[in-house]
């Protein structure tokens, strides 16, 4: 069985993996060079997360701004793969 402080550092795992799998869109935008740093830590941070104890609160704030982060990115269509654009007919 799965405890809490594993769930929690799974949960968190996945907001940073979320955020480094949207480098590649990001990197076509003008301000990513701007970014990189970030992406580095948030790379680093990835790697070291067994070795954190963590609260649900300070987890759920983190998906809170990971989901924010997203909204607020709003990558322009052209921008996203093929397959996540429609045609318009």
């Amino acid at each position: 069985m799965i405890n809490d402080k594993t769930k929690l550092q799974a949960r968190l795992k996945n907001c940073l993996l979320t955020i480094i799998e949207m480098e590649p869109m990001i990197s076509r935008l003008s301000f990513h060079h701007e970014l990189e740093k970030e992406f580095k830590q948030l790379r680093e941070i990835s790697g070291k997360i067994s070795g954190l104890d963590l609260s649900d609160a300070e987890v759920q704030r983190i998906e809170n701004a990971t989901e924010t982060f997203l909204k607020e990115l709003e990558i322009p269509g052209e921008l996203l793969p093929r397959e996540n654009q429609k045609t318009l007919q």
